[in-house]
Parts: C-alpha cells; sequence; structure tokens
C-alpha cells in the first residue's frame, strides 16, 4: 500500500509541473511556440548545451543602453546561422540589466535588449514564432558582485535554445 501511495505522488506530481520538452513546446504547424508554455520554467535539452558550447550566445550592452553595437552583431550573426542550421531549435531571450536603477526601469531595459536582440536575428533571417523574448531586469544576475565587472556581465541578453 505504502508504494502504490509513493507512485501515486510521483505521478501527481510529474502532471502538475509546468516544463515542457521536445514537441509540447511547439504549438503552431510552423514549428514555433506554445502559446501556453511558461519560458520561465524551462528544463535544458541538448540544444540548450549545444548552443551554449557556442560560446556566443550571450551579448553584452552599455550602461543605459539596449542599441546592438559591433561586437553584439557579429554575435547575433553567428546565433542566426547556428538557428538556421537547427530549424527545429526554439529560443528565449533573456534579457537582463546590472543591479543599479530601479526593478522597473531594469525590467523595462532588460525587454529593450531583449527584444533589439530578437529583432536583429528576424532580420536575418530566423523566424519570428521560434523567438520567445522574457526580461529578468536585475532580478536574475548572471554574476553576483556590486563592481563594473559583475555589472558588465548582466547587461546582456542571453540566447538559450530548447
Amino acid at each position: 500500500m505504502k508504494k502504490l501511495l509513493i507512485a501515486t505522488t510521483c505521478l501527481m506530481l510529474a502532471a502538475c509541473t509546468n516544463t515542457k520538452e521536445g514537441a509540447e513546446l511547439y504549438g503552431d504547424t510552423n514549428g514555433g511556440w506554445s502559446e501556453v508554455v511558461d519560458v520561465t520554467n524551462l528544463t535544458e535539452t541538448a540544444l540548450t548545451k549545444e548552443m551554449r558550447k557556442t560560446g556566443r550566445d550571450v551579448v553584452y550592452f552599455r550602461v543605459n543602453e539596449s542599441a546592438v553595437d559591433a561586437d553584439a552583431r557579429a554575435d547575433l550573426q553567428a546565433q542566426a546561422e547556428w538557428l538556421k542550421a537547427h530549424p527545429q531549435a526554439l529560443v528565449v531571450i533573456e534579457g537582463r540589466c546590472d543591479e543599479r536603477g530601479t526593478r522597473e526601469y531594469n525590467l523595462a531595459l532588460g525587454d529593450k535588449r531583449a527584444n533589439a536582440a530578437r529583432s536583429y536575428l528576424i532580420a536575418k533571417g530566423v523566424e519570428p514564432n521560434r523567438i520567445q523574448t522574457i526580461s529578468y531586469g536585475k532580478d536574475k544576475p548572471v554574476v553576483l558582485g556590486s563592481d563594473e565587472a559583475a555589472w558588465a556581465k548582466n547587461r546582456s541578453a542571453t540566447t538559450v535554445a530548447y
């Protein structure tokens, strides 16, 4: 009886999770994101790890800016090429900011950064329905710290493949 109760509990917990993998992510007939996917709660896939290995999954921004500079364009061009070579991959672009500024300001700036990267990828031929964006503002820093080195790493847009 105890084993049955444990098994039932495990199945119920698995059914309640918001994480999606594989075909569950794809919602439209063109291979785009499903509208019901919670992009804040996805699990890494082989594609996530493969894109991260390219070393070009992150672009950086200047203080209080969301403009894509020459370095960012080179990295985004590499991302676009990778995405065209992997048409099954869907991506979430995570916009971030350093810890300075209000939460509201940084959420808006992180959104602008993520959408600037998204717009560049679309301009280079990546289908819009394959790209979601999210802003973490200063709430989920990549690097902890209160110095220029940490701040520079957190002023970013990270492209995560699924």
